[in-house]
């Protein structure tokens, strides 16, 4: 947590909306700069550059403007094809042994919805014979896609990370952690993201397109929302019945997003899930900056 003296920029992207922050240190405190960019229709779609001349144009012209040329970059890519297992390997295998191993068992063992994927991995538990990890994958492509856009409009690329995680770092860093088992809604204008954390590890995520036009209505919006409450009891039930095998239930609520409707939604919860909703908001700053905020706390290493 230490000073940085040429501070650092953090992005967060998403299908339609580039948010950023630039901070001096990797402190919430630390923040100097803050905002959004709308991204013209068409310049993101389903998390991959489709308009790479528009993209860069835009974060060329926020490093011209704040004066970023050549500053350290950690950005933060949209979860929609971000793969979370939990899988047990021998453990007799060092950790730096582990991707190896899983990439053998891909396509045998294990199946994933994408070539060349870009994994990571957590240690959960281990007893003499087996470990259980958490695997991340994502698609290599995007990664190296969005790695390149930056480094044409003149950052320097340091480490890519997943918005669920960011938001999830800024509520472990800042609020009590009391809560072993925590669901995160992130609910923003075109897909909500449900992640499950548990002991403070992202264990099982659900990915959820939405479609909300200028012209619907509030009854509509709240029709609309009633049926993803469906969907939130049903994950509710799946985290206790099939993840915990029985042996916990989600005890809070995070939610946070950049949906015009999130009041509607919160209200939502809170009189059909008998479960605390922390909103993640802040004094200076609406919920929708928690995903950057969250970002910029991710160590340097």
């Amino acid at each position: 947590m230490g000073l940085m003296k040429s501070g650092r920029v953090n992005i967060v992207i998403t299908n339609h909306v580039l948010r950023y922050s630039y901070h001096k240190n990797n402190t919430v405190a630390g923040m100097t700069v803050h905002g959004e960019v709308e991204l013209p229709e068409g310049t993101i779609k389903d998390g991959n550059i489709e308009n790479d001349g528009v993209f860069v144009e835009i974060v060329n012209q926020l490093v011209h403007v704040h004066k970023w040329k050549r500053k350290r970059l950690f950005f933060a890519m949209p979860d929609d094809t971000v793969v979370i297992r939990q899988l047990q390997i021998p453990a007799a295998l060092a950790m730096e042994e582990t991707v190896g191993y899983i990439k053998t068992q891909i396509g045998n063992s294990l199946y994933l919805p994408f070539p060349d994927p870009v994994i990571a991995i957590e240690s959960i538990d281990a007893d003499d014979k087996y470990r259980d990890i958490l695997l991340f994958a994502y698609p290599e492509d995007k990664i190296k896609g969005f790695k390149a856009a930056f480094e044409t409009a003149g950052l320097r690329p340091m480490a890519a990370d997943l918005t669920s995680l960011s938001i999830y770092r800024y509520y472990y860093q800042t609020k009590p952690k009391d809560r072993n088992h925590v669901l995160l809604i992130h609910w923003n204008k075109d897909a909500i993201v449900l992640t499950a954390f548990r002991n403070h590890k992202a264990i099982f995520t659900r990915y959820m397109k939405i479609t909300v036009d200028k012209e619907t209505d509030e009854e509509q919006v709240q029709q609309l929302i009633n049926q993803y409450m469906i969907e939130i009891n049903r994950i509710i039930d799946f985290y206790h019945y099939s993840i915990t095998k029985g042996e916990g239930k989600v005890e809070q609520l995070l939610l946070t997003g950049d949906s015009p409707f999130l009041g509607m939604v919160k209200s939502s919860l809170s009189s059909l899930i008998p479960l605390p909703i922390d909103g993640l908001e802040q004094e200076e700053l609406p919920a929708k900056y928690m995903d950057v905020l969250g970002l910029a706390l991710k160590n340097d290493s």
